[in-house]
């Protein structure tokens, strides 16, 4: 049992920390990569661990298109995985993660309230969305995809982040 949950954690560990970017791998392929690793070391609350894990994502058709093909028949524990798309911040509904694409996160805000009294877990790709209220945010270093994490704003959903997602992260606020 701890030889498969360190092997399992080393290959989390290696797809967070080396996803380089290149011309065969698109930054929506690896965001989807990390979003589906992020479901493995992250806690939802009990009333999170029935029915259909969901992925909301809004303002980016790629993200979405790539999250669909790469988690299609994973699960989640024993939750399969829907993939939402959403169009508007009016069209937002309970989910676990929220994908927010850059050119909307002026709307975080409007998302956030949305989203009152929901345990999901706000991921975006611009460095102001952790100031807004983003609990984890994309980000490019020497041509790497790595991401920010401020615990604060997942602890304050009731959501638990396991210490080596804590440790992943290339800046903890």
């Amino acid at each position: 049992m701890f030889m498969k949950r360190f092997l399992i954690l080393a290959i989390l560990a290696a797809s967070f920390n080396f996803f380089k970017l290149d011309a065969q791998s698109s930054i929506p392929a690896a965001q989807s990569v990390f979003i589906y690793n992020f479901t493995r070391l992250i806690e939802w609350p009990s009333e999170y661990k029935s029915g259909d894990f969901t992925i909301g994502v809004i303002g980016s058709a790629e993200i979405f298109n790539e999250l669909k093909n790469y988690t299609s028949s994973k699960m989640v524990g024993a939750q399969p995985i829907k993939v939402v798309r959403f169009n508007t911040v009016e069209e937002i509904s309970k989910c676990h993660i929220l994908f927010c694409a850059y050119g909307k996160t002026k709307d975080i805000p409007g998302m956030l309230s949305k989203l009152s009294g929901n345990s999901t877990l706000l991921v975006a790709e611009n460095k102001a969305s952790i100031e807004k209220g983003a609990a984890i945010n994309f980000v490019i270093i020497e041509d790497k995809l790595k991401f920010e994490l401020k615990l604060s704003n997942a602890s304050s959903l009731g959501l638990k982040v396991h210490s080596n997602l804590e440790n992943m992260a290339v800046v903890k606020y």
